[in-house]
């Protein structure tokens, strides 16, 4: 609005403005807030997809590096028996491992500490996806490959259960790859032989639907006992 004032006894025009912004203005600032909010919005995405790779990740490396740490801590105790009494499956004690292939093993040793006196007949047995295309997704159990544990217990001349429960002790398992060696070093085929195996467990994240990382951990188990 115009306003005149009066300066030593004359009047000067002056213009003077009310305060606000315009139209153009407002969809300047507008456009500028939405950019920010999506580059915020981007940052979060990437990081919340980062924390979840990562803690997919840790999971995986735990399942395994946990059955492997299993499985060669009972390992090495295999020919450990409480009496050199012969049991269903060895016929001339000590005996450490009594059936073995490249994906499963089983041995003797006494792994139930409330029963000292008892031999233990373990078995672990890696069991594939019946759908391997698809990556492990839980809530799909064709798409998980397992590692499972069973024991029985020596019980006047029989094991007992007849029929163990196989429990699972590791998912999203994609292999157990298990070299076996005799008191010479030489590969053996011959579970009476086994001195000491070598042991490779695969894992994959379950990534419930989407792509997927591996994971592999190798040990090297000698049977103390025999």
């Amino acid at each position: 609005m115009r306003q005149n004032t009066r300066v030593n006894g004359r009047f000067r025009s002056s213009m003077s403005w009310a305060g606000g912004f315009s139209v153009v203005e407002m969809l300047i600032g507008s456009a500028v807030f939405v950019v920010v909010l999506l580059a915020v919005l981007m940052i979060l995405d990437v990081s919340q997809r980062d924390y979840a790779s990562g803690a997919a990740k840790s999971d995986v490396q735990e399942n395994v590096r946990v059955v492997v740490e299993s499985m060669a801590r009972e390992l090495r105790m295999a020919g450990y028996a409480p009496s050199n009494s012969p049991n269903p499956d060895c016929a001339v004690p000590p005996c450490g491992v009594t059936a073995l292939t490249p994906s499963s093993v089983t041995f003797q040793a006494n792994v139930d500490l409330t029963q000292p006196a008892v031999i233990n007949k373990v078995n672990y047995v890696f069991i594939p996806p019946t759908d391997a295309t698809k990556p492990c997704d839980p809530s799909d159990s064709s798409t998980v490959g397992r590692i499972t544990r069973s024991v029985q217990a020596e019980v006047g001349g029989a094991w007992s259960p007849s029929t163990p429960t196989a429990d699972d002790v590791a998912q999203c398992m994609t292999a157990l790859s298990i070299t076996s060696y005799d008191s010479i070093g030489a590969v053996t085929a011959v579970a009476a032989n086994v001195r000491r195996l070598n042991i490779s467990i695969t894992g994959v994240e379950n990534a419930r639907g989407t792509s997927s990382r591996s994971y592999t951990v190798t040990t090297d188990v000698r049977l103390r006992n025999l």
